[in-house]
């Protein structure tokens, strides 16, 4: 009988990591639409994952998607639905404990202060994010994320610290390269 139980939660647990990838093959699909340009198909992609990662309760892969749908979403111009998503993808993350995810949760919070003008909290935003990312040893997601800030304060004019974000982005380059040939 115990054994019995045992195949069927595992059963179990094996149809939710179906389910899990089934939710991210929708995510990088609507990833794959964004870069075509096909932003409504995109978006549609972004929301089937979104509904099956709650489902799952899976609050990493929910945070993942929620940040893809809000950083399209402001690329589409809804400041104000993008902000929701973004907190909502940054409260998941939390909840997660992962700091990766909580990174780029709080990048995309940072890209839409930023586009709001609002260079206080996008410069704090991408702090947390900086060292969130750093404490993971995500290397090159930080080295992603400093560029991305040094983008921002070069658009800013504010091209010492622009300088500085790039070769913090090159040294956690270095430091991923290093990493793949451990």
């Amino acid at each position: 009988m115990a054994r019995d139980y045992a195949m069927q939660s595992l059963a179990i647990y094996e149809m939710r990591d179906e389910q899990r990838l089934v939710g991210l093959i929708h995510q990088r699909l609507g990833k794959t639409l964004e870069k075509q340009n096909n932003l409504d198909a995109a978006e549609a992609e972004y929301r089937t994952s979104i509904e099956i990662e709650r489902e799952l309760k899976d609050e990493v892969a929910a945070s993942t998607c929620l940040t893809s749908l809000a950083e399209l979403l402001l690329k589409r111009g809804n400041k104000e639905e993008a902000e929701k998503e973004a907190q909502e993808a940054l409260n998941f993350a939390r909840a997660s404990g992962d700091a990766q995810t909580q990174g780029q949760a709080l990048i995309a919070l940072a890209q839409i202060c930023h586009q709001a003008s609002d260079f206080e909290a996008a410069d704090t935003f991408f702090s947390q994010a900086l060292d969130l990312l750093e404490s993971s040893h995500a290397h090159e997601i930080a080295a992603g994320a400093y560029f991305r800030f040094a983008n921002m304060l070069e658009e800013r004019g504010d091209v010492q610290r622009s300088l500085g974000a790039i070769k913090k982005a090159y040294e956690h380059q270095r430091q991923g390269k290093r990493g793949d040939l451990e």
